[in-house]
């Protein structure tokens, strides 16, 4: 309003306003706010108060010095400061008028509505041939529509929603590894009671699919994936007692999150290697995972009006894992069955890089990096029985508790503001899931076998599923 009635006029009087905007957003932060959202002023001379007059060129150079001066302002604040880019967001809507349902072929800049202290469009204002306030951006001389309302909003909108998905790029790494780990439980269970001869090798060869199925949070968007994987390795028996091994598996996995089914892509590259103990009753074992992580298609969609946004971006990542197990098996080792108490313990960090997404437009943004630790301590129950000598059932049932469950936060800016950066909330892990798996084997000859099995993981939250095949191989 000050640049309006004229009270502002100099650069130096532009630069004063800034700093008065700024100091109202810092005492809110004095007051207790954490998050702040500021809007950039609007380009004045794309106005219909100012369009197409001699002051058009001057209040277009002082909103931008204005603007400047509130960027570096706010960049001092030590709160969330999201900024909203309304110049560059409406200057995109200019350029591309027919993208938002506006009117095309009319001077968006210059006309308004409602005819008050500006020109009313001849087509769409409130006594033109078809008056229409959705085909135009302004009501009056500066203020928006009820269109240009809604994609100011729905803009905002993105910004908040943004970690809400981005944030479950970790979960995908996550669910990752637990289907790469179910899929060498199931062989473990499959081979129980029947180890490769000592010094002999075991190769195998398993394929499966998995989805995964994400429920909304107070701050985590709803997300569907799939995948499918390949996963080869071999074992090796040392002595009666002991076998060790090493797997490879390549995942692809693809999600689908928030009301606009934003489409996340993800390859992994999983390396394991594994330690195995049987005596009597008892039994163990352990795993040491590492893997690659390739994002290699992460499109990120959201409401723009009567429109949708994209954007788009890729970045790397890695995991590793430590895992183990201890059980007692309480029957016999020539028994057809078997049933057995264990505890895990389950340890695995996944590191996601940061990344830009490909373009300076107004809705594309800067994410940090992301670290997702986990750490579980479990107890279960794991059985098997033989139906003939060729094939036999097995299953196990285990329920786990997660020790890093605080709520994940992801630092954003926007690639067009880059002085200020800002912290939001995302996906929230629970403290309590419980997994199943069932499968049964069979074997075709004395040295080849085949597997299947079905895993099933679930918390208040997520359900992870997966199916898998396999044939194991001794030589």
């Amino acid at each position: 309003n000050d640049f309006l009635q004229g009270r502002d006029l100099s650069p130096g009087q532009a630069v004063a306003a800034g700093g008065r905007l700024a100091d109202s957003a810092q005492a809110l932060q004095q007051a207790g706010a954490r998050y702040i959202m500021v809007w950039m002023l609007p380009d004045l001379g794309l106005t219909p108060a100012i369009n197409g007059t001699p002051a058009q060129g001057a209040s277009s150079a002082l909103s931008s010095i204005f603007n400047q001066a509130l960027v570096q302002r706010l960049s001092q604040i030590d709160a969330q400061v999201i900024p909203l880019n309304i110049p560059l967001l409406l200057n995109e809507t200019f350029a591309n008028p027919a993208r938002f349902g506006l009117a095309t072929g009319q001077n968006l800049t210059g006309t308004c509505f409602s005819g008050n202290g500006c020109t009313a469009n001849p087509v769409y204002g409130i006594g033109g041939a078809t008056p229409d306030p959705t085909k135009l951006i302004y009501n009056d001389s500066v203020h928006p529509t009820i269109a240009g309302q809604q994609l100011i909003a729905d803009y905002a909108y993105s910004l908040l929603a943004a970690p809400w998905e981005v944030t479950l790029l970790p979960e995908m790494a996550q669910g990752t590894l637990r289907a790469h780990q179910d899929e060498l439980r199931n062989q473990w269970q499959a081979d129980n009671g029947n180890w490769q001869a000592v010094g002999q090798w075991r190769a195998i060869v398993a394929g499966g699919g998995q989805h995964l199925d994400f429920d909304d949070q107070r701050s985590s968007a709803s997300g569907d994936g799939s995948g499918y994987n390949v996963n080869v390795g071999g074992s090796y028996r040392l002595d009666e007692n002991w076998r060790v091994g090493v797997a490879a598996g390549l995942y692809r996995q693809t999600l689908e999150a928030g009301a606009r089914d934003s489409d996340y892509k993800l390859n992994s590259y999983m390396g394991t290697a594994f330690a195995q103990y049987q005596q009597n009753h008892w039994w163990a074992d352990a795993a040491l995972t590492g893997g690659k992580l390739d994002f290699d298609s992460l499109k990120r969609k959201f409401a723009l009006g009567v429109s949708e946004g994209a954007e788009k971006g890729d970045t790397d990542g890695w995991l590793w894992a430590l895992s183990g197990r201890l059980g007692y098996d309480i029957a016999g080792a020539g028994s057809d069955w078997h049933l057995s108490p264990f505890i895990s313990a389950d340890y695995s960090r996944v590191e996601v890089d940061g990344y830009s997404e490909k373009d300076n437009r107004s809705t594309a943004l800067t994410f940090d990096d992301q670290q997702r630790d986990s750490k579980r301590l479990g107890v279960g129950l794991q059985g098997s029985y033989r139906i003939t000598p060729q094939t036999q059932v097995f299953g196990e049932v285990a329920h786990e508790h997660e020790f890093e469950n605080d709520t994940q936060k992801v630092k954003i800016s926007l690639n067009s503001v880059p002085g200020i950066d800002f912290k939001l909330d995302g996906y929230t892990p629970r403290s309590n899931s419980d997994r199943l798996s069932l499968g049964v084997s069979h074997k075709l000859t004395q040295e080849l076998a085949l597997r299947a099995a079905y895993n099933v993981r679930k918390d208040d939250s997520f359900t992870q599923q997966g199916v898998s095949v396999g044939v194991s191989l001794d030589f």
